[in-house]
């Protein structure tokens, strides 16, 4: 029987198609607008976890301030308390369909709804749907100080979210000319006249969200409040790879693939982490590769492996991703030759394939514990799936540290 997450998938999968489709015919300057309007240009100033919305399915507008917990745009309560909108009036007794002599109203449907949609999200991994229930319990958190901070000053939610975000100044040509010199290398050859508009969008979404993280966080922080959502833990042994003190009381464990752009990109993050919490963090990493679309990953890891024989895994680890993805046969005997492994050992090594049942252990272990992609996260056994920032780590770090520290 086909479900509705069964449908959407489907949906992606077209979705996915026609990408690559106008990927094949779009120019630089089309891939840098695009990239600038969905985000994957991000910022150059941190955004807090406060404005992650995670609702079964989430959504962003095209580039300007993103839907957000709390956000006044997406909650109900625009209009004087007590009193429906014109939308709400309007479709009170609007009847969708008749069984039997009996009236289904438009009301009715929404309630259906609302039930086959938590039954298709309590069909979801356990570790989705307690990151969906945390978020929903931090939305409701902001959301108490967003009401309450409007009421007190005799407003709605949605004039207190104008008042404080609608008080910056646009950006000038100026900052867009700096934003773009500053992301030259990232935006694939574009012209400043073809992005320049995207840029500016950019700006103004990213003040905005300042702005209203300079209001919301501090008042959330000195709000009287307790998480008592106990998140599900994955069972899973450290191995020797290990960064930082053996003896830290939090485990961020990766599962990582040396060819994935966004493990790439985990690595400076992870560096940022263990920079912030010296002897309270350690950072243990899994092998994940991805065969079928990673050709030299899997024999990354195993010439990583050999080079750990040498007491240089990391070094070996670091030049590999060093080299942004980018492999090829003779990668290992050049990083092993630049970090001074013995040339004759490493091949050796390599060719007998020494470490492929360390690897595929790994592998195996990752995919017990759910993962499917990478990077994957697991911080003291809690998933975390997919690409994250130094934030949103740090923000599951300090909760397991509070957790250990009251038992």
């Amino acid at each position: 029987m086909t479900t509705s997450i069964d449908r959407f998938q489907s949906r992606l999968q077209r979705l996915s198609r026609l990408r690559r489709l106008f990927r094949s015919r779009r120019s630089p300057a089309d891939d840098a607008r695009l990239e600038i309007r969905h985000g994957s240009l991000r910022p150059l100033v941190p955004i807090t976890a406060w404005a992650v919305l995670v609702v079964c399915l989430a959504g962003c507008s095209p580039l300007g301030l993103e839907t957000s917990p709390g956000d006044p745009r997406t909650s109900s309560k625009v209009g004087a308390a007590g009193t429906p909108t014109v939308a709400e009036a309007e479709k009170v007794d609007t009847i969708v369909v008749t069984i039997e002599g009996r009236s289904i109203t438009l009301d009715d449907l929404h309630e259906h709804m609302q039930d086959q949609f938590l039954e298709e999200f309590l069909r979801q991994p356990e570790d989705e749907i307690y990151e969906m229930q945390e978020n929903a319990v931090r939305d409701l958190v902001q959301r108490h100080v967003i009401d309450r901070a409007a009421a007190e000053r005799g407003i709605t939610s949605e004039a207190l979210f104008q008042e404080i975000t609608g008080a910056g100044a646009e950006p000038s040509e100026e900052d867009v000319a700096r934003w773009y010199s500053l992301n030259q290398s990232r935006l694939r050859g574009a012209r400043l006249e073809d992005v320049a508009v995207q840029i500016k969008e950019m700006l103004v979404g990213t003040a905005r969200k300042e702005a209203w993280d300079e209001f919301v966080s501090p008042r959330i922080e000195d709000l009287d409040w307790e998480m008592r959502l106990e998140p599900p833990r994955a069972q899973l042994a450290a191995t020797r790879l290990i960064r930082g003190p053996t003896d830290a009381p939090v485990t961020i464990m990766i599962f990582s693939d040396y060819q994935c752009p966004y493990c790439v990109r985990s690595e400076p993050v992870l560096a940022e982490v263990l920079a912030r919490y010296p002897k309270r963090v350690r950072v243990v990493h899994r092998h994940f590769p991805l065969d079928n679309i990673h050709s030299f990953a899997r024999p990354a890891s195993e010439a990583a492996m050999c080079a750990d024989e040498q007491g240089k895994f990391w070094e070996f680890h670091d030049a590999i991703f060093a080299r942004m993805g980018s492999l090829e046969k003779n990668s290992f005997r050049e990083i092993g030759a630049e970090i001074g492994l013995g040339e004759d050992a490493l091949e050796t090594c390599i060719e007998e394939r020494r470490y492929s049942d360390f690897v595929q252990a790994d592998f195996d272990a990752g995919q017990k514990a759910g993962v499917t992609g990478t990077p994957a996260f697991f911080v003291n056994g809690i998933a975390l799936k997919g690409a994250r920032d130094a934030d949103a780590l740090s923000r599951v770090v300090d909760s397991e540290l509070e957790r250990i520290q009251a038992n």
